[in-house]
């Protein structure tokens, strides 16, 4: 009903109608009040589970984000580690080096020795050899003069007597 609707009596509009209006009218408040109450709880219901949706996943990410500080500090500790034992492996490598050198000076050292040894006891040789050799060389030149005293003590002339 609208209100051109609205009957009129003498004295104005009739109350029964004003009254049946009215009460329509309230009834279509109501009932879009109602609409909207409905409407409103819906976005309110709505709203709750996004905003339980969104808690559920900032809880996730902040789960994540533990997740991930933990593994990161691993990877930090992992690389410390790491390089701490790149450390204690150069240290230790330089220290087998360095026995390595000192077993190679030594073994050097021992073969230079012995090669001196070697040496003095070549030398040693050769001086008796040198000395036997001049033995031998004045041996040889008293036996070829023995034999050239023997050559000119011989009898060459006549033979015949010791037939």
């Amino acid at each position: 009903m609208r209100l051109e609707e609205l009957k009129k009596g003498l004295w104005g509009y009739r109350k029964d109608v004003v009254f049946q209006y009215i009460s329509q009218q309230e009834e279509q408040f109501t009932q879009k009040m109602a609409e909207k109450d409905a409407q409103l709880d819906r976005m309110r219901q709505q709203d709750q589970a996004r905003i339980q949706e969104l808690e559920q996943e900032n809880r996730a990410l902040k789960e994540e984000l533990t997740r991930l500080r933990a593994q990161q500090d691993q990877i930090s500790q992992a690389i410390l580690d790491a390089r701490s034992s790149a450390e204690a492996l150069r240290a230790e490598s330089r220290a087998k080096e360095e026995e390595a050198r000192e077993t190679v000076r030594q073994a050097l050292e021992r073969d230079l020795a012995e090669l001196a040894g070697y040496r003095e006891q070549i030398t040693a040789l050769r001086q008796a050899i040198q000395t036997a050799l001049e033995r031998m060389g004045q041996q040889a030149g008293e036996m070829e003069q023995q034999a050239e005293e023997l050559f000119e003590a011989t009898p060459q002339r006549n033979l015949t007597l010791f037939q």
